[in-house]
């Protein structure tokens, strides 16, 4: 995946908690449903779908029973453990840089 392709989903997810909470909880986790991944954001499941349906849009995670209409479970994509792990790299940038001005 080209580096400014994940640049900019990344800029998309940061401006939201609740996106990028969801991506990190299925990024530690094989696949949950909506309401576990609701219970261990402590968010109300209808905002979770909400963010849920933008996260699939964008290809970041995908439901592994599309044709259910209860109980679905999703998973993160490859490009959305990409997009998690150029996250953290970025904040561990930031965290050394911090750490090297204190000194």
């Amino acid at each position: 995946m080209l580096r400014k392709n994940i640049e900019e989903m990344y800029a998309y997810i940061i401006p939201s908690k609740l996106r990028s909470g969801i991506l990190e909880v299925l990024y530690m986790n094989a696949t949950l449903r909506q309401t576990e991944i609701a219970k261990k954001l402590k968010q109300k499941q209808q905002n979770i779908s909400r963010a849920i349906y933008g996260l699939e849009k964008t290809e970041l995670i995908e439901c592994l029973n599309p044709d259910k209409l209860a109980w679905k479970s999703y998973m993160i994509t490859e490009l959305g453990k990409e997009v998690v792990e150029f996250g953290m790299k970025l904040k561990a940038k930031a965290k050394k840089r911090l750490q090297n001005k204190q000194k």
